[in-house]
């Protein structure tokens, strides 16, 4: 009798340790991004409305970059929607589309890393294709969770996370039957703690491999889409 549930707990855990990956991997693109490309993010790209106004104030010109990031964010996001609205309910192949951009984008930001040095000069062409790479890979990261697991959080930016975390947290401490919160707790805080987790191991990838550092996130996006689709589909295929 307990076989089952342990089986459906599983399951139920499989969504969230997937999104706390995909936030340590949001993590370190972001910090990536900022420390090497001049102040830009790419995971959090509506913090980049804030780097244009004070730019603005400080009568510097606007990055390219920080231009386009959230145009190329709405606009990877409306594609991957609609190519895999295509795909119907196939969780599966929207799985492996979606987070196979995901890796194909940061790989693709990672070999260019190799062939200039972005954080001399950020406004370069190759370092503005960089940095939007890094900005398509996020979109098609946080399609991902909406499209197939549903989640209303995000893997890019962490307020809201931090105020569901916060405002369940308490709650439920003082009221230990709330269930709906100790749960929205529970959904929330390993989010928070992989974001956090991937900002720390970013930050130390800048300092040892400087430009190199697009590296990290695009190894992890690799073997976080080997992980979670490849096993799925051999274990379709096998009982066959």
């Amino acid at each position: 009798m307990t076989a089952p549930a342990a089986v459906d707990s599983g399951r139920s855990l499989r969504p969230l340790l997937i999104a706390t990956g995909l936030s340590g991997i949001a993590g370190i693109t972001d910090v990536t991004s900022w420390l090497l490309l001049g102040g830009f993010f790419s995971a959090h790209v509506t913090g980049n409305v804030v780097v244009l106004a004070a730019d603005a104030v400080d009568g510097r010109a606007p990055g390219v970059a920080s231009l386009l990031a959230i145009p190329v964010f709405v606009a990877v996001a409306a594609i991957a929607t609609l190519v895999t609205g295509r795909m119907g309910g196939d969780d599966r192949r929207r799985t492996s589309v979606l987070l196979g951009a995901q890796a194909v984008l940061l790989a693709a930001a990672a070999v260019l890393s190799f062939t200039t040095s972005a954080s001399d000069d950020p406004a370069a062409p190759l370092a503005v294709v960089i940095g939007l790479c890094a900005v398509a890979a996020m979109a098609a990261q946080n399609t991902y969770l909406h499209l197939v697991h549903g989640m209303s959080f995000t893997t890019a930016v962490m307020t809201g996370n931090l105020v569901t975390a916060t405002v369940s947290g308490i709650t439920s401490l003082r009221d230990p039957s709330d269930l709906a919160s100790r749960r929205r707790w529970n959904d929330t805080w390993p989010i928070v703690a992989g974001f956090i987790v991937g900002c720390l191991v970013g930050a130390a990838a800048a300092g040892l491999l400087s430009d190199r550092a697009a590296v990290v996130p695009a190894v992890l996006a690799i073997a976080l889409l080997v992980g979670v689709a490849l096993p799925r589909r051999t274990g379709v295929t096998a009982p066959a």
